[in-house]
């Protein structure tokens, strides 16, 4: 050792010290540095987890965040859907109304029109029918007690066809002149019917057309007329 340059006491002392070191180390220091190495690993093994955890939780969040818009959009889109469909509802609504309340308009009208030319044709009749008295009266220069004109008169303007007794339960009689209580009497008695719509069409002139359903008997001076030229020609 001496020929080395070496003390061997001093070198055994040095190996002792570093015995003694080496002991220390691993006896109090070695658990401690391999504690906190395990420490270190499970918090990185953690910190790993909690992010795993946590892009798992971020990535939940944005399905949910999708989801939650997918059914905001489809919500929206039914609002849109139900308001546009109650606004073409309430749209056809106005319209149906509007369209209604014209025709009741019309209708009003037209029963007032014609219930005005009824009584101006009710307030004529007797004007008219004097007036063809007197025309025929120059005609065949005589005269009508007032009896007789009566009779005419009632002939003229609400006398039933032949053909019409007991024609039906349900008919339509048209007159040139709305007829008289007691004529709409003469007419239901002849007719045999239960129930009668009364109708006035000035353009028949006189008489009386009667409707069954099916069957019409034209008993009116236009059909007269009619019947009349056919024969003419």
């Amino acid at each position: 050792m001496d020929k080395l340059g070496l003390n061997l006491g001093f070198f055994l002392f040095q190996l002792l010290n570093f015995g003694i070191i080496l002991l220390l180390l691993w006896r109090f220091v070695w658990p401690r540095v391999m504690r906190l190495l395990d420490e270190r690993s499970e918090r990185i093994a953690q910190g790993l987890e909690d992010a795993r955890a946590a892009e798992e939780a971020r990535e939940n969040a944005e399905r949910e965040r999708d989801k939650l818009l997918a059914q905001a959009r489809a919500d929206g889109q039914k609002l849109v859907d139900e308001a546009r469909q109650r606004g073409e509802e309430q749209i056809k609504h106005i319209l149906r109304e509007a369209s209604q309340e014209a025709e009741d308009t019309r209708a009003q009208a037209r029963d007032q029109a014609e219930q005005e030319r009824n009584r101006i044709l009710g307030e004529t009749r007797e004007q008219i029918v004097s007036l063809a008295m007197a025309a025929a009266e120059r005609l065949i220069g005589d005269s009508l007690d007032e009896k007789r004109q009566r009779a005419v008169i009632k002939q003229f303007f609400s006398e039933v066809p032949a053909e019409a007794e007991n024609i039906g339960k349900s008919v339509t009689v048209v007159s040139a002149v709305p007829l008289t209580d007691d004529e709409k009497a003469q007419a239901q008695k002849t007719t045999g019917a239960d129930e009668i719509d009364y109708k006035v069409e000035p353009a028949i002139l006189g008489g009386l057309i009667v409707r069954a359903g099916d069957k019409v008997v034209d008993g009116s001076v236009r059909g007269d007329l009619a019947t009349l030229s056919l024969r003419l020609r």
